[in-house]
């Protein structure tokens, strides 16, 4: 090898290396925006939580009006 090659096999490790460092934040933006919008789905689920399949067709409960004192 020459030290030209070589110099060409340092240029382009580094622009690998650059590429690698672009792609990784790019990952980490969309990593971040879908840990956002899980939150937001949590959220809205805990906004409209509903009651459990297992209580679905329970019987109400018994209402028993206490007498006035």
């Amino acid at each position: 090898m020459t030290e030209d090659d070589i110099k060409q096999v340092v240029e382009n490790l580094l622009e690998i290396q650059t590429n690698n460092e672009y792609n990784f934040q790019a990952l980490q933006l969309q990593v971040d925006d879908l840990q956002r919008q899980l939150n937001d789905l949590n959220d809205l689920k805990q906004l409209f939580r509903l009651p459990k399949i297992d209580n679905q067709n329970r019987e109400p409960f018994e209402v028993i009006d206490a007498p006035d004192a």
